[in-house]
């Protein structure tokens, strides 16, 4: 029988010394500084002579385009300023025993929060970024959500660009799009100005019918419950999408939607609200609470996501420089 063998350790190599050099960006006082900056929702020394040097031609500018991308852009009269990028790491509060907290309607509210705080902190140190070079916009913005159990991480990379010939804006636009979206769109009359987030999660007790149910049922059948509360669950996501879509700009629509979504297995933990209270009834099925007064209720998880860029209609032809000026004068 073959088996997998994994290659053994070389027994003699020479390990790394440690080396007492103290690089500079790891020296205690500039990351104590850093830490402080962002805390007062300023940026971090290095990002600040990152973003100068670069404006001023002592480096490169760098950006997230394709050459075909950048082709379009360019004939847009798009200039690139600089790559420019945030990111965020988000606690959802739990119990002692790392439990995600439900609400009353038994939604995961705090780890919903921490979702749109992730990618608000996120996206705000992006645009501090891009503001600080004057740009309109942070074009081709490629982002990433992860969580791990109860820490949401939230990173987004993009390049600041600006129209040639216009003032700066209060507040810069951000899009997902790449290069060829973003000209194709113009030259329909679309602006894209936001990217919008909507995500909902919810956790839904069941009894005995319909947890083994699932797995010894005869003859087939829909799970009437839990399709309900996966389709209340993607609306009140989609619902949330539209909000934060249009939270900072008029919009009139939604494009490069993805979606994704989940239901799987869990256990909600009930705690006894009174001293004569015995147990719960969910779905038929009665749960006892045991000596600590707690009851273990078997559940099934239903998660929604969706992101998309939200665009708007500036006119029936080419987006001319006037038109997205006077969009911006909006904000």
């Amino acid at each position: 029988m073959p088996f997998f063998r994994r290659p053994s350790k070389p027994q003699d190599a020479p390990r790394t010394p440690l080396t007492d050099k103290v690089y500079e960006s790891q020296r205690p006082e500039e990351v104590q500084a850093d830490l402080q900056a962002l805390e007062s929702g300023d940026l971090p020394n290095k990002a600040k002579v990152r973003l100068h040097r670069t404006i001023s031609g002592e480096l490169p500018w760098m950006s997230t385009y394709s050459t075909p991308d950048f082709f379009l852009v360019e004939h847009l009269r798009i200039e690139p300023l600089v790559q420019v990028s945030g990111a965020c790491y988000f606690h959802a509060a739990t119990d002692s025993q790392g439990h995600i907290f439900l609400d009353s309607n038994l939604d995961a509210t705090n780890l919903v929060r921490a979702y749109y705080r992730a990618k608000d902190e996120a996206i705000n140190r992006l645009l501090q970024e891009a503001t600080a070079v004057g740009a309109h916009a942070v074009l081709n913005a490629r982002y990433r959500f992860q969580r791990d159990e109860t820490v949401v991480s939230f990173t987004v990379l993009g390049t600041a660009v600006r129209f040639v010939g216009m003032n700066p804006p209060v507040k810069p636009l951000v899009s997902p799009l790449n290069g060829e979206d973003t000209y194709k769109l113009l030259q329909r009359g679309w602006l894209p100005v936001n990217m919008a987030l909507g995500y909902h999660w919810h956790c839904m007790p069941v009894g005995f019918s319909t947890k083994y149910g699932i797995a010894q049922s005869w003859y087939n059948q829909e799970f009437t419950a839990i399709s309900k509360k996966f389709m209340q669950s993607r609306d009140l996501a989609l619902q949330k999408m539209r909000q934060d879509g249009a939270r900072h700009h008029p919009v009139s629509g939604f494009v490069a939607v993805k979606i994704d979504y989940s239901v799987e297995e869990t256990e909600i933990i009930f705690v006894r609200n009174g001293l004569f209270d015995n147990g719960l009834t969910i779905d038929g099925t009665f749960y006892p609470y045991d000596d600590m007064g707690r009851a273990e209720v078997p559940a099934f998880n239903t998660e929604f996501f969706a992101t998309g860029a939200s665009i708007v209609r500036l006119s029936t032809g080419q987006v001319t420089k006037s038109d997205i000026a006077n969009y911006l004068l909006l904000n």
